[in-house]
């Protein structure tokens, strides 16, 4: 599973750079590496969660690379666009 790309829903949301300069023109100081990182934190707790409701007993780093890969995030991404 290659974990190089990074995923952004480009038709309906924003990038990682955009986010930044919108978060930063708000007040709230950012650059793309911090929106990145919030949102990989964020996948991972999802990860996470999944991992334990299904007691599949992953470790920290497996979690970690399931979290960043892209085919999970859009997964995700897709889960909660079917639930609007």
């Amino acid at each position: 599973m290659s974990n190089k790309k990074y995923v952004t829903v480009a038709k309906q949301g924003l990038g990682l750079y955009d986010i930044a300069s919108k978060m930063s023109s708000e007040g709230e100081k950012m650059n793309h590496s911090t929106v990145r990182n919030i949102i990989n934190r964020s996948f991972i707790k999802i990860a996470k969660n999944i991992s334990l409701n299904y007691e599949l007993k992953q470790t920290e780093e497996e979690i970690f690379n399931i979290a960043k890969s892209p085919q999970f995030q859009e997964s995700v991404i897709e889960m909660l666009k079917r639930r609007q």
